[in-house]
């Protein structure tokens, strides 16, 4: 069984209803994912259910904020967030206007309780986020801006399951979608340069690990 999500619906432009500029989006995915933990677990399924439906890059952004919190240390976890990056990334990059998540991602159950910690640990961040994310370098998001950070993305999470091993890898990456979906979702140029920027550097960190 696979489950489709709408993405784009009735007559709003396309390109404004994949990427409609957010003003707090990272706080915002936070409050979203709280009000869908009803129970002592969540599936991935609820989680996504909850997710603005209106702007792709939520939907990038949800594992990614995940895979930053301590939650990357449950086995597995790590792979499978990064094959969910790899996936919607893609989707994003190829001009769909519906994301598909295969029926074991959506399955996948998360306790509530660690869950809602993750969250709390990410309050500060994501204000310090959102209070420095503005619609600003528009221009960067011409060809090949926003292609190059939706193909960065996609490298993020397939290196992750072959990373999970080496250790705050996942984490790191993880960093990095974090910015560049944030960025894709206010439009803001600058941060988007600054987290191909983190990509480089997490690469070189990462070689460093592995070859240590």
């Amino acid at each position: 069984m696979t489950v489709r999500y709408c993405i784009f619906s009735g007559s709003i432009d396309k390109d404004l209803a994949r990427e409609l500029p957010l003003e707090r989006p990272v706080q915002d995915i936070l409050e979203r994912t709280r009000g869908a933990i009803t129970g002592p677990s969540v599936t991935i399924d609820t989680l996504v259910r909850a997710m603005d439906p209106t702007v792709q890059p939520v939907l990038l952004l949800l594992p990614a904020l995940i895979l930053v919190t301590p939650l990357s240390g449950i086995p597995g976890l790590s792979s499978l967030g990064g094959l969910t990056i790899a996936l919607v990334a893609l989707q994003i990059l190829l001009g769909r206007q519906t994301i598909w998540f295969p029926a074991f991602v959506l399955r996948r159950h998360l306790s509530a309780d660690r869950l809602l910690r993750a969250l709390d640990r990410l309050d500060r961040s994501a204000r310090f986020i959102d209070r420095r994310s503005v619609a600003r370098a528009n221009w960067f998001f011409a060809f090949p801006g926003r292609p190059l950070a939706l193909i960065t993305c996609v490298a993020c999470g397939l290196a992750m399951p072959f990373l999970e091993l080496v250790p705050f890898s996942a984490t790191m990456l993880a960093l990095v979608v974090t910015i560049l979906a944030a960025a894709l979702l206010v439009r803001d140029g600058l941060l988007a340069a600054i987290g191909l920027g983190g990509f480089a550097l997490a690469i070189l960190f990462i070689a460093r690990l592995v070859t240590s």
